[in-house]
C-alpha cells in the first residue's frame, strides 16, 4: 500500500541533513530538553481527531535500545519521548512542519499535514557506536494500527 498523496514527505538522512533544516526541527541546543521517561502499562489511550488539527502518532515499535531515549521535537518545540515499544500523540496545526527524532544521532523529517488527518512516525532503530541511533519515518496506516495495538503509552516529566 503507498502512502497517501497528501502526506508529502522530505526524509533528510546523516549525509544530506541540512544544517537549517536541523536547526528549524530541533531547535538551538538551549532549547533541548531532557526527559525521565516511563512506560504505562496499564492503559491504551487513543488521540482524539479534531476536525482543524492533524493527529500525530510517534511509534517506536521495536525493544532494540529499550532503556535508550528517542526525543522528539517539531518545529523546535520538544514534544515527547519514547523508549522500545511505546507511542505517544499530539495534534498539530495543517500545513509544512519539521520533526527532529534524537538518540545518538538526530533524524529529521519535514512533512505536509492536512486537518482531519491522521499521520503515524516511526522512530526507527539501529545499532549505533555509543547507544541506538534513530531514523524517522511515515508508516502506511494499517501497519501502524497493527503494530499500535502491541505497544505501551510513554509517559514522562522534564527533568
Amino acid at each position: 500500500m503507498a502512502l497517501p498523496a497528501y502526506c508529502q514527505v522530505q526524509q533528510a538522512t546523516d549525509s544530506n541533513l541540512s544544517k537549517a533544516d536541523e536547526l528549524k526541527a530541533c531547535g538551538t541546543a538551549d532549547k533541548e530538553v531532557n526527559y525521565a521517561a516511563d512506560t504505562d502499562k496499564k492503559t491504551h489511550p487513543l488521540g482524539v481527531q479534531d476536525a482543524d488539527k492533524a493527529l500525530i502518532y510517534v511509534l517506536r515499535p521495536t525493544m532494540m535500545g529499550n532503556k535508550i531515549q528517542t526525543k522528539l521535537a517539531v518545529d523546535a518545540e520538544w514534544k515527547g519521548v519514547n523508549r522500545g515499544n511505546n507511542y505517544f500523540f499530539f495534534s498539530l496545526a495543517p500545513g509544512q512542519h519539521y520533526f527532529c527524532s534524537q538518540a545518538e544521532n538526530r533524524s529529521v523529517l519535514v512533512l505536509n499535514v492536512e486537518a482531519g488527518k491522521t499521520y503515524y512516525i516511526q522512530q526507527e532503530i539501529r545499532m549505533g557506536v555509543m547507544k541506538a541511533r534513530n531514523d524517522l519515518a511515515v508508516m502506511e496506516e494499517d501497519k501502524a494500527k497493527e503494530k499500535l495495538q502491541k505497544l505501551h503509552p510513554s509517559t514522562w516529566v522534564v527533568k
